[in-house]
């Protein structure tokens, strides 16, 4: 006989919810200006980057059509948002981007690519501010939106420098910070795959993001095993679209985009996915319904002498697409 089976706890991990309100955003870091000013981008060249772009972003939101997603937004910003186009029904909206801004920070880098970041306004009560990332790859491209994610709940944006300097931009592998960001990076991937009973765990501050991963796979490993099943997922990271910018304290801000697949497999049964997934499904579902994640996540790297772990202070947890393999 051949069952149908509602792969219920999929919905859990089909949605990060970051909701709150309380999150802290220090003022930039200002010093004397030198004679000349070092950052990327002035002031007013950012606001027409920050304006162009949320301009594009809403004609594309009204329509909801990725394809009006052209000269500001690029990379995998167009990939999530498409996505979240598809699964939008009827009158309801994506998840929304603020257009206004609390902080801006600009890089100081002399080469490319280079970065620009703010931190949004919030959306409402109920959401957490917004961090956004913008690459300009050459000089003679735009910058472009590349990626956000919300602000986990009561976390602390680190202190940045101001627009005047600008930030320092690293490589991954940069040695003055000390551990490098490809080694915390690498550590926090190895806590996601792991879970909670890592060794890893204590490495790193608590935050929402891993707790929600971490209860989501508990949930889809038991409904698999009462089915004769399996559940397993995989996680990696797009180092060719991860950046670091330095913060005032001589630690990093790391924007880390990160893939994970979530495959739930039962045996002599048919697996059903949520309603609200149905739009992102690619061909059809038998025994087995794998869900494709682009997340991006925001962690604050400590400086030299904190007294802090590094800490993950925004993560979104984005679907795709859903398939039958």
């Amino acid at each position: 006989m051949n069952r149908l089976i509602a792969a219920s706890g999929l919905a859990t991990a089909s949605a990060l919810l970051l909701t709150g309100c309380v999150a802290d955003v220090p003022a930039p870091v200002t010093s004397p200006p030198p004679l000349t000013e070092s950052a990327a981008l002035l002031d007013d060249q950012s606001a027409r980057v920050i304006e162009a772009t949320m301009e594009e972003l809403a004609a594309a939101d009204e329509e909801q059509d990725a394809e009006l997603l052209t000269d500001r937004v690029g990379g995998d910003a167009v990939t999530i948002r498409e996505a979240q186009y598809t699964k939008a029904t009827g009158d309801e909206t994506p998840v929304a981007l603020p257009p206004g801004q609390q902080a801006v920070y600009a890089s100081a880098a002399e080469t490319w690519p280079r970065t620009l970041a703010t931190v949004s306004e919030q959306a409402s009560e109920d959401e957490t501010p917004v961090i956004y990332l913008w690459v300009q790859d050459s000089i003679d491209d735009d910058y472009r939106l590349r990626g956000w994610a919300h602000m986990i709940p009561g976390a602390t944006v680190p202190a940045m420098p101001g627009t005047t300097t600008g930030a320092q931009q690293f490589s991954l592998d940069d040695e003055s910070l000390d551990p490098t960001a490809q080694a915390v990076l690498d550590d926090y991937l190895d806590l996601l795959r792991e879970g909670s009973d890592s060794d890893l765990e204590d490495a790193f501050e608590a935050d929402s993001y891993r707790e929600q991963l971490f209860t989501a796979r508990d949930t889809l490993t038991d409904a698999a095993t009462e089915q004769d099943g399996e559940y397993m997922d995989t996680i990696e990271s797009k180092t060719d679209s991860t950046y670091v910018m330095g913060t005032a304290d001589g630690g990093a801000l790391l924007f880390a985009p990160i893939e994970i697949t979530s495959s739930f497999t039962v045996e002599d049964a048919t697996v059903s996915i949520p309603e609200a997934d149905e739009p992102l499904l690619d061909g059809e579902l038998d025994d087995t319904v794998t869900h494709h994640y682009l997340d991006m996540i925001v962690m604050a790297i400590p400086g030299p002498d904190a007294d802090a772990k590094p800490a993950v202070v925004a993560a979104d947890h984005n679907l795709i697409q859903v398939s039958g393999e």
